[in-house]
């Protein structure tokens, strides 16, 4: 993960200790391609954190360019800040945002900025694999941050966005705190191809011919059959994450600790916080052994973070801070596992994404037949009886196979609080979109590869592939999130040519079930996308620094039974036997556990939803809130020594009227000791929740 110039930098250590005292050189990182981009925000017209915008100008209308088709790389990174922010977090006052959280909050208080950040930012691409990854990474200094004291949290961006899909989580945090920040867009970048056009986005966001990119592309398509796939399938794209052959997700840790290392660098250069000797030498007075270094993120940077601490080798990261974490731990470590909540218990969890989604994926078209109108359903009939001749079903009438569709969705570890959720993410095509980009990701098929006979395409008023719209090209770094549909991109069934929801009566059900084989066959191309999901497994053994995890019970993206309980389950379960290894000595210096555990009742994956959609308000407060409150307790542990809180569950309160405001009386603090009633236990390879708690 380190660069050559690193490597032998800690070669020869000791001698430029001899000649400095107790610095070392600041060697630029040879994985760095071309030269940073450094721009300084005033904190007024334009700022770090929100682009200029504030509280008030997040929530208002979208600010677009002056000339849409021809957008700057300035007001793509503005409208790029502002859509990353409103689609992670829920930014209606009633909701809490502006009072409760958001850009202007820090350790609970309202700043007098309004969520604007004075610093400097630097652009920064890398590539040390030689395969053109072309990883993004950003390293934000705010004016406020204090070498004295100083501290660098590090921010993987969620889902599959571009290098500002943090800011709205890690990076609020970190700049109201002084902190540096460096971003990572994790190698997926929200990077596009337009074939028909044949365009690709910068490093910036700008659109240009893929000629003229040249290496400094996001991402741009190198199969060796493109001309012929054109011709046959005209009007398609292609992203980055799906369609790479990379991989990406293998290397998500590592690219979190190579923005570490990029930013050692960039607050170690003359013209920040470096000790200069002469033209040549310039030594860093900054290191991960006098800075505060946090790894924190969420969803997929969640996941990429507790990676990162896995396989710091070099003690960079002091500590790791994740909500609703991506993580899919070793399948023999998941093995064992018992987890029980109230009445339920599932002996068949720590599952990976592809297999629980690719499940979703199929089954829950039918599962949402007849659900809570609130929940916002698109059902099909048609996929019941679908799945009923294939013999995926059992039932003589459709609520029969309904109900066996629920049934099934449960025993394979989803739990009761999931449901209503479910049902939305199946309307806006989550599960279907995963399904996609993570089999073609996994088994490192390309565009053409046509796998599952799905595409990606720009459509016309006849659900068919078309030329994309240029308005749409300009702009689709700032609003595309990286994994279609998005941005006006459609996923698109290739036997029929239409978008794949509407392509059959019983919603593609023939692309759908191929996609759940790859998960759970022994075919070739299963077998390849096995190898795949082998490359990004966790080991919850690895973990040695202090850790929370926050996650909410409701979330039907990352499942808690197959992610967070099971990673908790498995270092509790390793904790408990060395513990059982040691000496009384040894038993005495370690007074408690450095990974923390906080479920939150009444939350879910995606804190937008609560402002967006019907019955959302009434259910749900936003998970947000306890991750920031989670980076609060990790701090003070750190710097003040404070204990981390127990493992326990947050029994928060949602609103009982829509249009009422949320309260800190509807949200409960995260406790560093915790009730009988909402303490999380574990034994030998298992772990239990309470059902509910007060």
């Amino acid at each position: 993960m380190f660069s050559n110039t690193t490597l032998r930098l800690l070669a020869f250590g000791g001698a430029i200790a001899l000649l400095t005292g107790c610095y070392e050189l600041n060697t630029r990182p040879d994985y760095i391609v071309g030269d940073p981009q450094v721009t300084y925000y005033d904190g007024q017209s334009d700022d770090l954190l929100t682009a200029g915008l504030g509280v008030t100008g997040l929530q208002g209308g979208a600010p677009l360019p002056a000339d849409p088709m021809f957008p700057t790389a300035a007001e793509l990174r503005r409208l790029a800040i502002y859509n990353n922010y409103r689609a992670l977090l829920d930014t209606t006052t009633s909701g809490g945002f502006g009072r409760l959280y958001g850009p202007n909050i820090s350790a609970g208080k309202i700043q007098s900025h309004g969520g604007k950040i004075p610093g400097k930012e630097y652009l920064v691409m890398t590539d040390q694999s030689g395969l053109y990854q072309n990883v993004t990474v950003m390293v934000q200094i705010p004016d406020s941050f204090d070498p004295e004291n100083p501290c660098l949290v590090l921010g993987a961006s969620s889902g599959s966005r571009g290098v500002y899909g943090a800011i709205g989580t890690a990076g609020e945090w970190g700049l109201n705190r002084g902190c540096a920040v460096a971003y990572t867009d994790k190698g997926t970048g929200n990077g596009i191809h337009d074939l028909d056009s044949d365009q690709v986005t910068l490093m910036d966001g700008v659109i240009v011919p893929a000629e003229s990119a040249g290496e400094t592309a996001q991402f741009k398509v190198n199969d060796s059959d493109l001309a012929e796939y054109k011709a046959a399938y005209p009007h398609r794209v292609a992203f980055k994450h799906a369609h790479s052959r990379l991989n990406p997700e293998k290397d998500w840790g590592q690219f979190v600790l190579q923005s570490a290392e990029v930013a050692l660098y960039v607050l170690n250069l003359p013209e920040n916080f470096g000790q200069v000797l002469s033209e040549q030498w310039v030594l860093r007075k900054l290191t991960p052994e006098n800075m505060l270094i946090i790894a924190a993120s969420v969803s997929n940077g969640g996941g990429a973070s507790l990676r990162a601490a896995e396989q710091d080798r070099y003690g960079l990261i002091d500590a790791v801070v994740v909500s609703e974490p991506n993580i899919t731990p070793k399948a023999e470590l998941s093995a064992p596992i018992l987890i029980k909540q109230g009445i339920w218990e599932w002996d068949q969890v720590g599952r990976n994404l592809l297999d629980y989604t690719t499940l979703l994926n199929l089954l829950q078209p039918c599962a949402s037949v007849g659900a809570d109108p609130f929940a916002v359903p698109s059902g099909s009939e048609y996929r019941c009886w679908a799945l009923e001749e294939k013999g995926l079903l059992s039932g003589n009438n459709l609520l029969a196979l309904v109900t066996d569709a629920r049934t099934q969705l449960r025993e394979y570890g989803l739990v009761p609080e999931q449901d209503f959720t479910q049902h939305a993410n199946n309307t806006i095509q989550v599960p279907q979109s995963i399904s996609v980009t993570y089999a073609n990701a996994y088994g490192r098929y390309g565009v053409t590869d046509n796998l599952c006979d799905f595409s990606m395409a720009y459509t016309d008023a006849f659900a068919g592939p078309a030329p994309g719209n240029p308005l749409q090209l300009a702009s689709v770094f700032a609003t595309g999130n990286g994994i279609p549909p998005t941005a006006g991109v459609q996923l698109i069934d290739n036997k029929t040519d239409l978008i794949d929801r509407i392509s059959s009566l019983d919603q593609n059900m023939a692309g759908h079930f191929c996609l759940r084989q790859l998960a759970v066959s022994d075919s070739p191309e299963a077998k390849r996308v096995a190898i795949g999901i082998s490359e990004i497994e966790a080991d919850p053994r690895k973990l040695k620094v202090p850790t929370i995890i926050v996650h909410g019970r409701s979330d039907a993206i990352i499942p808690v039974n197959h992610a967070s309980r099971a990673y908790t389950a498995i270092y509790q379960n390793w904790v408990a036997t060395q513990q059982s290894r040691a000496t009384d000595n040894q038993r005495r210096k370690k007074t408690q556990n450095d990974l923390s555990y906080v479920e939150v009742l009444n939350a879910h994956h995606l804190d937008v939803l609560n402002g967006l959609l019907p019955g959302y308000q009434t259910r749900y407060v936003g998970l947000h809130y306890y991750f920031s409150q989670a980076l609060d307790l990790m701090y003070e542990h750190l710097r003040d020594g404070h204990p981390l809180p127990q493992h326990q569950v947050i029994p928060t309160i949602p609103r009982s009227v829509a249009a009422a405001p949320l309260e800190l009386s509807n949200l409960p603090p995260i406790r560093k000791t915790v009730s009988s009633d909402c303490a999380i236990s574990f034994a030998p390879d298992s772990i239990e929740l309470p059902d509910h708690c007060q």
